[in-house]
């Protein structure tokens, strides 16, 4: 199970009341490397509310 305060997740709205969640591990300022990797993922379905979306994200983090 993922530590989720190592993820951002960045809630949306594709349209009224199609929300989802993107999700990004969180990289260490301090690397030194001047171009990094992003790796993302956004949420396969839409959910109703903001809420909806944040808790689905947070459970695809925990399943990682």
């Amino acid at each position: 199970m993922a530590d989720i305060s190592k993820f951002s997740i960045l809630t949306y709205q594709r349209k009224p009341g199609h929300w989802r969640a993107a999700i990004t591990p969180v990289r260490d300022s301090g690397s030194g490397t001047s171009t990094e990797t992003v790796i993302s993922t956004v949420t396969p379905d839409d959910f109703a509310s903001e809420v909806d979306a944040q808790s689905a994200a947070e459970k695809i983090i925990r399943r990682l």
